[in-house]
């Protein structure tokens, strides 16, 4: 009996003492094997402002840009981030340990802009009529020392831009502009906005 006994307490030691292993290593272990993966980033919504003029003395426009620095519009590009990853769990002898592991990728776009177009309600002298796309009049500034267009911009890496309008003989009066971007899933965003030109 005091045998069996005996053998009854080490398998229980052993027991414990893999259960304290697995979770020494649920707890400090850093390295989780993780296989390749990937966090997806898809655009789910935009929305526009026009900018202020505390927000543009803030961060002024270069006079060395050619556009209106009347005018300014601030575009945010909002992204859902879909992480895909696993990892490989410790094996031990008996028990498996199974934790959570923080396996960090760079954001992969998921879909892309294909298209901008912008339309406004008012004419923008002969070559523009009411209801036309007038993109090519507008430019994307991101902070730096040059102007983009639309057709250059492809995914909003960053979450916030400004587009200035480069057209300078408007007609003064309330215009409303409406943007429609194409993504590369066939979704298409549409955002509307109403700016006074004095």
């Amino acid at each position: 009996m005091k045998y069996f006994r005996k053998i009854k307490i080490l398998l229980i030691l052993f027991v414990v003492g893999l259960t304290i292993e697995t979770c020494y290593e649920e707890k400090f272990r850093d390295d989780c094997n993780c296989p390749e993966g990937v966090n997806e980033c898809s655009i789910s919504s935009f929305s526009i402002d026009q900018v202020d003029e505390v927000s543009l003395s803030r961060h002024p426009i270069p006079e060395s840009l050619e556009c209106r620095k009347d005018f300014a519009l601030v575009l945010r590009f909002y992204l859902e981030s879909t992480f895909i990853a696993k990892c490989k769990p410790f094996n031990s002898l008996f028990l498996q340990s199974a934790y959570a592991c923080s396996c960090y990728y760079p954001c992969s776009p998921k879909d892309s802009i294909i298209s901008t177009r912008i339309f406004s309600d008012k004419d923008f002298g002969e070559a523009h009529p009411a209801g036309t796309d007038i993109a090519e009049l507008f430019k994307i500034w991101t902070g730096e020392s040059e102007l983009i267009s639309f057709e250059d911009f492809k995914f909003p890496y960053i979450a916030r831009f400004a587009c200035v309008l480069t057209e300078t003989t408007i007609e003064e009066g309330e215009y409303e502009f409406t943007f429609v971007v194409n993504l590369s899933d066939e979704r298409t965003l549409k955002q509307s906005l109403k700016v006074v030109f004095n």
